[in-house]
């Protein structure tokens, strides 16, 4: 056998290229990732609520400069009563902030403190000895101490901040937060608002800064999973606590007695990311389920909703559509889990009915249309001490139609007849009934072999069981958004305001704020329901009227409109 001398050379440069190949893939792989803040281990895995905002993943949208120097900003920093506070805004940049961290604000169950919550916020340094010279600053005589390694100050009896190297931790003090509101809410100044101990609040601080691994939240995986998406805005509700606060506050006395196991919404949470972009706003939307409930989570998200249905609804001058495939056997289910369902079968045996009666009538597959918007001002005359008086007055027109896929058409009848022989309904023919509202408006129910429709146009419920606007064109969001889901929304803002009469507000103000609200949105998505890795994942797009600028400037340069048309009323 005879072996060539550039043999072991080709195999060594293949190992090589291999090895390469490997590293690369890893390092552009890494790269892609994006890793968990190291302050968000000071958040307890008990808060209630957590947001945060990405500053690095925004900056990198829009400037920092951009933002301090707009017109929305300088007019904000006029707006400010205190000099002092002015002065904050005015030198931000130079506050020993690490802007390209993220801002996460936590709250936390706090008996102590009138309406139970305590709201705390994170906030990244990049120079601790900037931040003390900016606080001193803005605030002459902070009163700073020092605690060990890190520094604290009450600031105008209502925050009490503590700041190491790297990270200032705010919160509040106050007995009642409601206090700073007194004066909005009735007129009257506000009472001086009460401050918790010191030592008290000093003793929390010491919590909040030596939370240890176990009772963070960085060991929530799906938390974790959401702040390592690089979205530029993240929401966290923590279904579980809330639920479990809920319920050991003598609910069950309030339920009639009635108990919930906490195995229902055991790790239960939403989660929420948003991202700016150009020319829209878009986000990622979870809700993750207990694993007593995964199972019923995949019939409730396992269907879509019925495509025939959807092709038959009026679709001409569309406002608003939304569609929902809700599973009965899910729903039976999950009432099932609640101990709930017997309670239920009790109540319906009193007319001759079961639960199951009732969900084996439908297919879960239902829709709900508004078409064609108005609102205008008309002039109306009525009697004042017996003579005619004018006087103008809003008036709103709009076509509102339901529809419900029959399932079992026997079933469905039974019950439907039980309505009707109460005699809420006027029969207008074959299967066609009439519910008066008031003397010029009525709904409309037609009731199909497959569909049952309900209407405040007959045109229109009438045209969806002919199938009349299965022809009709629906805008292409909406087709994108409502098609091939359970559940679908879409709102279309443009068509919705467009025949909104700037008249029907009375003044120069809230007419400047309808016009530029007109032109800011074209329309609004939500399209999801399906169920994975357990959890009902949905998606949010919020398009904007400028497609080509950034969602940030238009929604400042909207701030900006708005702010002149408040300068204009004054």
């Amino acid at each position: 056998m005879t072996f060539h001398s550039s043999t072991p050379k080709k195999r060594f440069a293949r190992h090589q290229l291999k090895a390469t190949t490997v590293l690369l893939v890893g390092v552009l792989f890494l790269g892609a990732c994006h890793s968990l803040p190291d302050h968000a281990r000071y958040i307890p895995k008990d808060a209630v609520v957590v947001a945060g905002i990405n500053l690095k993943s925004l900056s990198k949208k829009i400037a920092w400069n951009v933002i301090t120097g707009s017109k929305l900003f300088k007019e904000m920093q006029k707006r400010m009563p205190e000099k002092n506070a002015n002065d904050a805004v005015a030198g931000i940049e130079n506050s020993g902030i690490d802007f390209l961290n993220t801002i996460y604000c936590y709250i936390k169950t706090d008996k102590r403190i009138k309406g139970g919550n305590r709201v705390s916020v994170l906030v990244p340094l990049s120079n601790a000895d900037d931040f003390e010279t900016y606080l001193k600053k803005i605030i002459p005589n902070p009163g700073i101490k020092q605690k060990g390694d890190r520094k604290e100050a009450v600031i105008n009896n209502a925050m009490y901040i503590g700041w190491t190297k790297k990270l200032l931790i705010v919160t509040n003090v106050t007995a009642d937060p409601g206090e700073y509101y007194d004066e909005i809410r009735t007129g009257h100044a506000a009472p001086p608002a009460t401050p918790q101990n010191e030592a008290e609040i000093s003793a929390e601080m010491d919590n909040a800064f030596s939370i240890n691994k176990e009772n963070s939240i960085i060991n929530n995986a799906h938390f974790k999973t959401l702040e390592t998406n690089g979205h530029d805005i993240t929401l966290w509700l923590n279904y579980d606590q809330l639920m479990s606060q809920y319920m050991s506050e003598n609910m069950a006395e309030k339920m009639g007695g009635i108990s919930l196991s906490n195995s229902l919404w055991k790790d239960a949470a939403f989660a929420a990311g948003f991202d700016f972009k150009a020319g829209k706003i878009t986000g990622d939307l979870n809700y993750y389920v207990s694993e007593e409930l995964s199972e019923i989570g995949k019939d409730l998200g396992g269907t879509n909703a019925d495509k025939e249905m959807i092709d038959q609804l009026p679709k001409d001058k569309l406002d608003l559509l939304m569609t929902w495939h809700l599973s009965p056997s899910g729903l039976k289910k999950s009432i099932d889990k609640t101990g709930l369902l017997g309670l239920i079968n009790l109540g319906l045996g009193t007319q001759g009915l079961s639960f199951d009666n009732i969900m084996e009538s439908f297919t879960g597959d239902m829709a709900i249309v508004l078409n064609d918007l108005s609102v205008k001002t008309v002039m109306e005359t009525d009697s004042l001490m017996g003579k005619p008086v004018n006087h103008p007055t809003q008036k709103p027109s709009l076509g509102m139609t339901v529809v419900i896929k029959i399932n079992k058409k026997a079933s469905f009848d039974r019950i439907f007849n039980m309505y009707k022989d109460a005699g809420n309904l006027m029969p207008t023919g074959t299967n066609s009934y009439t519910v008066p509202i008031d003397s010029k408006d009525s709904v409309y129910i037609i009731i199909g072999e497959h569909y049952a429709v309900a209407s405040n146009k007959f045109a229109n419920a009438k045209g969806f069981l002919d199938g009349s606007f299965k022809s009709h064109k629906m805008p292409s969001a909406a087709v994108e958004h409502v098609y091939g889901h359970p559940l679908g929304i879409f709102l279309d803002i443009k068509e919705l305001v467009k025949n909104i009469d700037n008249g029907i507000v009375t003044n120069a103000h809230d007419s400047a704020i309808l016009s530029e609200s007109k032109r800011l949105l074209d329309n609004i998505s939500i399209d999801g329901g399906s169920f994975k890795n357990n959890s009902f994942e949905s998606h949010i797009d919020i398009d904007f009227s400028n497609k080509e600028e950034s969602s940030i400037i238009a929604l400042m340069d909207y701030g900006m409109k708005i702010s002149d048309a408040d300068k204009l009323q004054k």
